[in-house]
């Protein structure tokens, strides 16, 4: 199994390398200049920054803070996803907590993944019609909550598929796919039944969005866009200044976060 990913890796590699292109100059529109640990833009273009006490803070488009939301209930937050702008799902990993937020940074609902002694999760994301896409280290498995929290699909045994126990550092689903983040680096493809369907030639990422069905990262100073049903690659300059800690994309936004600032580009 594992050769035969290597040589789909290589063969993928190149096509993606031939199908390389080009977007249009992206352009500073606004600036934030607050000082944080992670970004995230939602589809509506609102920005979110998380400050190193681990406060959401919320901003729209031209950069002015509108709402805030602090929890220091269930540890550090691990992850903050901005999918669905009106159902933020944070995910508190020490405490195995799921806190969802809506479009004030008021609390919907919370849910305890420890009320199951055999589920351990590392990590969460938002999935279409309120459900929650997790991933069991326990089960090795991607596993799809519905609205409730009950298991509505669960994937075969990562460890069966890949002979090894995979660590995965983050989820992200589009309408018709879940991609995992492994700890290495790698990116994995599975359908939204949970079917595997593909190990990604995209390693070393230190982050990745999903933007329509494209994946988006960056690295040094370029922004990459990469369609994995096509294999195009493109990529665009980012007008900042290095280093850059991490960039978010919304629709029409894109937010680069330095050492000290938050920079708000488009290309529009």
């Amino acid at each position: 199994m594992k050769k035969l990913i290597m040589l789909w890796l290589g063969c993928s590699f190149a096509l993606l390398l031939i199908n390389s292109g080009a977007h249009a100059q992206l352009k500073q529109v606004a600036q934030i200049d607050t000082v944080a640990k992670s970004v995230y833009v939602d589809n509506l273009d609102n920005v979110y920054l998380l400050s190193g006490r681990d406060e959401l803070l919320k901003y729209d488009k031209s950069g002015k803070l509108r709402w805030r939301y602090s929890n220091s209930r269930f540890g550090r937050l691990q992850s903050v996803d901005v999918s669905d702008p009106l159902r933020l799902v944070l995910f508190y990993a020490d405490f195995q907590q799921v806190v969802v937020l809506n479009n004030n940074l008021n609390e919907i609902t919370t849910y305890s993944f420890a009320k199951n002694s055999d589920l351990l999760v590392a990590a969460a994301a938002s999935g279409n019609n309120n459900s929650l896409w997790i991933f069991d280290r326990t089960s090795n498995a991607l596993i799809k909550l519905s609205s409730n929290f009950t298991e509505d699909v669960r994937s075969a045994s990562l460890f069966q598929l890949f002979d090894e126990v995979v660590d995965v550092r983050k989820i992200a689903a589009s309408d018709q796919y879940v991609f995992l983040q492994r700890k290495s680096g790698g990116l994995l493809q599975f359908d939204r039944f949970g079917a595997f369907v593909k190990a990604l030639p995209l390693d070393s990422l230190s982050d990745f969005n999903i933007a329509n069905n494209t994946i988006v990262y960056f690295k040094g100073a370029e922004l990459f866009s990469y369609q994995p049903i096509t294999l195009e690659l493109n990529k665009q300059a980012l007008p900042v200044p290095l280093p850059i800690k991490q960039v978010a994309v919304g629709n029409k936004l894109i937010a680069v976060l330095s050492e000290k600032a938050v920079f708000l580009l488009s290309d529009n």
